[in-house]
Order: C-alpha cells, then sequence, then structure tokens
C-alpha cells in the first residue's frame, strides 16, 4: 500500500544549496529506508541523472524533481515541480534564465555588503565557488566562515533580510508562469511549504486560490519544518481547495540532526496523496 511506503518528495543536493552530492544524497535515503525520492533542487536540474542513476543501483524510486522560484504580490514563493522530465528544452531555457538572474542578484548584494565595509568580492568568490547555483544561504556560510557572522541566521537578521543594508529584492517569474513550466514539462506543481511564508491566513487562502486557478494540483502539507499545528491547517487547506497533498523533509545538511531524510509524518486523513494519481 502506498500509504505503508517511506516517502519524501523534498530534498536537496550540492547543485542548489545541499551538502551532499546527488549521488551522496540517495546513498543516504538509501540508509534510511526511504524508498520514493525526489531530488527538488533549487532552479537546476543538473543532479537529477547522477540521482537516478544512483537511485536505480539502490533499488530507490527517483521522482524527477525541481523547486522553481517564482512571485505571488511581490512575495517570494517556491514551487516544487514534481515527475517533471528534465530533459524538457523549454524548461531548461527557462532554468537558465533563473540562473542568470540568482548570478546577477548575488553580485548586486555582496557589492551592498562592499558599501558597508564588508569584504564583498571576496565573499562573492567564496559563494561562485560552490558547484551549485549561488544563493544567499551559500552567502550566509561564507559569512560565518570568514568571521563576519557566528551563525547563518545572523546573516540573514543582520545583512540579507528584507530591510537590512544588503537586502536585493528578488524578481521571480509570476506564480502562474511557473506552474505552467512544470506543466509543459510533463510535471504536476505542488506549493512547497505554505506555512512558511509570511502571510496572514487570509492571504494564504488568497494564495491558494491564485495557485489552483493557475493549475497547482498539491500543496505540502507534511514538511521538516512544520510544527503539528502547521500540518493540521495545511491538511485543511489541501481538502478546502480541493487539492492533493505532499511529503517532504527540504534536506539540506546531515548535520541539522532535526531534519533528517525520510522520517516524516504521514498524511493527515482526508487528503488525497499525489502519488496515488502516479502509481504509488
Amino acid at each position: 500500500m502506498s500509504e505503508d511506503l517511506n516517502i519524501d518528495l523534498h530534498t536537496h543536493s550540492n547543485c542548489s544549496d545541499g551538502v551532499l552530492t546527488p549521488v551522496e544524497l540517495v546513498t543516504r535515503a538509501a540508509a534510511a529506508h526511504v524508498e520514493v525520492l525526489a531530488l527538488t533542487d533549487h532552479d537546476t536540474v543538473a543532479g537529477l541523472a547522477d540521482a537516478s542513476c544512483a537511485a536505480a543501483a539502490l533499488g530507490i524510486r527517483l521522482v524527477p524533481g525541481i523547486e522553481i522560484s517564482a512571485s505571488w504580490r511581490a512575495q517570494a514563493i517556491h514551487v516544487l515541480g514534481l515527475w517533471i522530465d528534465p530533459e524538457s528544452a523549454p524548461l531548461r531555457l527557462h532554468l537558465q534564465a533563473q540562473a542568470t538572474h540568482r548570478a546577477l542578484r548575488m553580485r548586486k548584494i555582496c557589492a551592498r555588503l562592499s558599501e558597508v565595509g564588508l569584504p564583498g568580492e571576496r565573499l562573492l568568490a567564496a559563494v561562485q565557488a560552490n558547484p551549485g547555483l549561488p544563493t544567499r544561504a551559500h552567502l550566509a556560510a561564507a559569512m560565518v566562515a570568514d568571521g563576519i557572522v557566528e551563525r547563518s541566521d545572523d546573516a540573514f537578521k543582520k545583512y540579507l533580510k528584507r530591510g537590512r543594508a544588503a537586502h536585493v529584492a528578488s524578481e521571480w517569474p509570476a506564480l502562474e508562469i511557473v506552474v505552467g513550466w512544470i506543466h509543459a514539462a510533463g510535471g504536476a506543481a505542488s506549493l512547497a511549504h505554505p506555512a512558511r511564508y509570511d502571510l496572514s491566513a487570509g492571504a494564504r487562502r488568497r494564495l491558494l486560490a491564485d495557485f489552483v486557478a493557475a493549475g497547482g494540483t498539491a500543496i505540502e502539507v507534511v514538511t521538516g519544518a512544520n510544527a503539528a499545528h502547521h500540518v493540521d491547517s495545511c491538511a485543511q487547506l489541501a481538502m478546502q481547495f480541493g487539492v492533493a497533498g505532499t511529503i517532504g523533509s527540504d534536506f539540506h545538511n546531515p548535520e541539522v540532526p532535526w531534519n533528517p531524510l525520510g522520517r516524516l509524518a504521514k498524511l493527515p486523513p482526508g487528503v488525497t496523496p499525489l502519488w496515488r494519481s502516479h502509481g504509488l
């Protein structure tokens, strides 16, 4: 029964802002008895080929995925594309534009860090030395390594979040455009971690309404950072808007003990698993 499978549909490798290579990630998932795994790196499918080979060798069913950055009413939103075709030429073209935007935004952020007396050029070089697409998580880690802040969270609180000196607003494509990319690549769109956005309950419902109107088919009901009341509220949203549910750890780093691969709660009763429509 699909309800008994150990499923994790939201993970990251070092092709974006994770720590492990795609092969290391799949190997760790196998050791954690994960049976169905999605690799969903930010705005890239670069790790899927290696992950697919490793999964086949280890007996894991790999779901080809991605987590794409989008914009909704000036709010950055993340959309999971699951069961996508990673060879889709239109998708790869769109992702190249995302990569270009990420690189330009990172240069702007580091320039602002230089303006406040920090070693922006050195930090930019450290970010660019990573194998994956540049992210603010990479920059925060570089700031820790450089001794500028003690923890990555401090980098965001002091410099990188909205209202701070080095914040640069993202200019991601509109939510409905990103959902369209996923559909065109043969995938299903699931709204990542709905409870994590800084939105009122009413705004979150409006987000869901717009997401469903754009063709979104699921929301991530269970994710690594969710408390029990978040799971309940996301389950209610899924049922209210008639969409399926997904579960995923949002795993990035094995040194974060509270967020391991595959150790996830089941979907609450009444929420239809998205994987049921994909033969699981």
